[in-house]
């Protein structure tokens, strides 16, 4: 990544298939609690997903808190976004995918594309995504001795500095709690999530209402798997067989 690599203002991770031509594009959004995190984290699972659907991924360095506080990173994906259509790509050959944090902001980002006037893309992927920043899920309880990852302390630490201040309700920073004609106006959404981790019902809920609101959301539930699994592609056949659920999906909906 290079600052003459740019997206929506941001510099951006570009990941390449070996074949050429015209290629979708996949618009992959990296965790961190939106206080960390970098592309450069994110390429693995970028050049795993590239090498299967045919995509180019374009992962930006968004801002992070607490200098860049919401809602700074919804901004920048709905710039980066918004730009890869000015630039010719149909909406139809567009995906968004994001991990943890990014999971939730990719969703934001679609709800902020809505009330831009934008053309939804093609599909979207949440990987054990953060979509309520309340915490109030009873995952927190249910999942403290089964998650290594995540818990409620350092999550409240992370949205306290994105949010400053911000109702941590508003759909643009928790999609949970988006209006059902928003929800049913997303494209085909995929989550994916581990059983064991405190993020579980964030995914689990955002289906059920989606679901109801008349939209598409396939919901995965994973055993044996924690927080984000499916980044560690080079080591772990779990998130090998997520990537590749995750492949099919996109390669299912991409046109």
């Amino acid at each position: 990544m290079t600052a003459s690599h740019l997206l929506g203002g941001r510099p951006v991770l570009r990941v390449r298939p070996p074949v050429g031509g015209d290629r979708p594009v996949l618009l992959q959004l990296h965790g961190g609690g939106y206080r960390a995190g970098a592309p450069e984290l994110s390429r693995p699972l970028a050049a795993h997903l590239s090498r299967l659907t045919g995509c180019e991924v374009v992962v930006p360095a968004y801002r992070l808190a607490p200098a860049h506080p919401f809602p700074a990173a919804v901004e920048d994906g709905l710039g980066a976004y918004a730009e890869l259509l000015a630039d010719g790509v149909p909406a139809g050959r567009i995906a968004v995918l994001g991990e943890s944090a990014g999971g939730g902001l990719a969703l934001s980002v679609l709800l902020a594309a809505q009330q831009a006037g934008l053309p939804m893309p093609a599909a979207a992927v949440g990987l054990s995504p953060w979509l309520d920043l309340t915490l109030e899920s009873p995952a927190f309880e249910r999942c403290a001795a089964t998650d290594p990852v995540l818990d409620r302390p350092s999550l409240l630490h992370s949205a306290t500095l994105y949010l400053a201040g911000a109702d941590p309700r508003t759909p643009a920073a928790s999609p949970l709690f988006a209006e059902a004609a928003a929800l049913a106006a997303l494209p085909p959404v995929l989550l994916q999530a581990s059983r064991a981790e405190v993020l579980s019902d964030d995914a689990e809920r955002f289906g059920a209402r989606m679901t109801a609101a008349g939209g598409v959301c396939r919901v995965e539930m994973w055993d044996g798997t924690t927080h984000c699994w499916q980044l560690s592609v080079e080591r772990l056949p779990e998130a090998v067989a997520a990537a590749r659920s995750v492949a099919e999906f996109l390669t299912q909906h991409l046109a």
